[in-house]
């Protein structure tokens, strides 16, 4: 009991200790009398403003189409705060040479309005931007227009484009001509326009049932689309079967035999009336033509009595051959994604119809029939629903001057059309091989 007694004393001030330690006052800073914290508050502060981005566009727009276009570009730009539109216009001449001049030295526009027939060609030098995958409404805007225009922009399995403005052709008649022939009405089928042609045309006279403007793809293509000819299959892998096909030989057989009858213009081959002229003065009673013509003879013929009509159908229907311009991103922009803004805005119904008004033909197909578009517009949208793109190939140039020649060779009588669209073939499936 003895031994313990130091111990407990021993103890008991230890514990005395730490109460008289824990009730003396410890000094603590002060906190600034106007300041409160609250518990989990989250400190927020502004994102910094995005720096202003110019976006460049070129085209090759006439005055009012370039007119109009400064009026859809204030309406983007108030819309997306921030962005600016430069636009530049080159001649038609000058403006391919002036795009490669810019791909070459690494300074180029952010946007483009070109010719169709170029969009697989710059692709395939990998100087576009991929916009399916990129564009975020690009499925939208796809499903939205034009197959035939949609699909000059698709190369090796991707799109780099979308048809900002289209055209194509249809039958172009004079009335006149129609009635003193006693025919009531446009020829609905092939049949029927290879008779016309021949009871259109008076030797005597020296006027003809029908006139190509020459041997270029372009000018038959209509009716050796109506009567389902193809130059290549849809891979782009071979023209054996397609170029030189029973339907492809056959449409080329009928015009060759419209061409030794007399009953189409010999103009084709070079020489004679260009088809307007001729159209114009009563010497042609059909040619085969786009929208410009309403301007060409309300300018130069305004007697003339003339009507539009689909092209004369084949056994699966009526078709004809795509004309335009596509808008392309180049690969090289510095403003990939304002420019996409504006790509978009360009597809859009209130940018197409401001356009519509100077004679730009929409590419998307609901508006077929809008009553705010120019009256001459529904037959050339009504064709656009089945009308077909040339090859949209890098090769494309020399796939036409085979057919061009294949042509030539037909209406001189140096080979049979079977003769010559095997050569094309041949040579086709040689540029494809390239």
């Amino acid at each position: 009991m003895k031994a313990r007694f130091p111990f407990i004393i021993l103890s008991v001030l230890i514990v005395m200790s730490i109460i008289l330690g824990a009730c003396a006052k410890v000094a603590t800073p002060e906190a600034p009398a106007d300041v409160t914290v609250a518990p989990n508050e989250v400190v927020v502060t502004e994102a910094p403003i995005a720096e202003p981005v110019t976006i460049k566009y070129w085209h090759t727009m006439s005055d009012a189409e370039a007119a109009k276009l400064n009026e859809v570009i204030s309406a983007f730009e108030s819309a997306n705060a921030g962005i600016s539109v430069q636009a530049t216009r080159y001649a038609w001449s000058d403006f391919k040479t002036a795009l490669l001049t810019a791909i070459a030295g690494g300074d180029v526009p952010d946007t483009v309005r070109m010719d169709i027939a170029w969009v697989s060609e710059f692709a395939s030098q990998g100087a576009l931007m991929q916009l399916d995958g990129f564009l975020p409404d690009f499925d939208a805007i796809a499903a939205s227009v034009f197959p035939g225009p949609l699909s000059t922009n698709k190369w090796d399995g991707h799109y780099y484009g979308l048809p900002q403005n289209t055209n194509t052709q249809v039958l172009v008649y004079n009335k006149a001509a129609f009635e003193a022939a006693s025919i009531a009405s446009a020829p609905a089928t092939i049949e029927e326009f290879v008779a016309d042609a021949c009871a259109l045309t008076d030797t005597a006279k020296g006027t003809y049932g029908f006139a190509e403007g020459g041997t270029y793809f372009w000018a038959p293509a209509p009716l050796f689309y109506a009567m389902g000819g193809k130059i290549v299959d849809d891979g782009i892998t071979t023209a054996t079967g397609y170029v030189n096909s029973a339907e492809s030989v056959a449409a080329f057989t009928m015009l060759k035999d419209l061409y030794d009858k007399g009953c189409m213009s010999p103009n084709l081959l070079g020489g004679g009336i260009a088809t307007d002229a001729g159209q114009g003065t009563g010497i042609y009673a059909m040619i085969i033509d786009g929208p410009w013509m309403v301007d060409i003879y309300k300018n130069n013929y305004p007697e003339l009595q003339f009507e539009f009509a689909l092209i004369p159908a084949g056994a699966t229907g009526t078709s004809s051959v795509v004309g335009g311009e596509d808008v392309v991103i180049l690969d090289g922009s510095k403003n990939k994604e304002a420019a996409a803004k504006w790509v978009s805005y360009l597809m859009s119904v209130e940018a197409q119809k401001a356009l519509a008004q100077v004679g730009v033909i929409p590419t998307i197909s609901s508006l077929a029939g809008d009553p705010d578009l120019p009256a001459h517009f529904g037959i050339f949208m009504e064709q656009l629903k089945t009308a077909q793109a040339r090859v949209p190939s890098p090769k494309w140039s020399d796939m036409d001057n085979a057919i061009n020649n294949a042509y030539q060779r037909i209406l001189n009588g140096d080979q049979t059309p079977q003769e010559a669209l095997d050569q094309a073939a041949t040579e086709i499936n040689a540029l494809i091989a390239q």
